[in-house]
């Protein structure tokens, strides 16, 4: 085998298929993990954020795996993964933006 070769062996004869439930426990088990990774890594920027925010991390990873589930193709999983990435760019950019407004006068105030 090259040594770029990417591919994957399998030693089992016949594949088979992990039920859905399966799959949601080890998407929610990955999304725990990042979560407790950064709260460990980084412990002041979970308590200068909210109390969900690790919850909406782990909440996050798991909907980007099971989002990512309804693709075998590989061609539709690659431009499954160049549309995330090209909305990641619009959206950090957008917020960026947002972000840098200045805020003027009250902005609860609904009149």
């Amino acid at each position: 085998m090259p040594a770029n070769d990417t591919t994957l062996t399998v030693p089992i004869t016949d594949p088979v298929p992990l039920s859905r439930d399966v799959i949601k426990e080890i998407a929610l088990d990955i999304g725990k993990e990042v979560a407790s990774h950064i709260e460990v890594m980084y412990p002041k920027a979970v308590e200068a954020t909210s109390k969900t925010m690790l919850l909406s991390v782990r909440n996050c990873v798991f909907n980007e795996i099971m989002a990512s589930l309804g693709e075998v193709d590989e061609d539709a999983i690659r431009r499954r993964l160049e549309e995330r990435r090209h909305f990641r760019r619009r959206h950090r950019a957008t917020y960026r933006k947002i972000r840098d407004q200045p805020i003027e006068g009250d902005v609860l105030n609904d009149e």
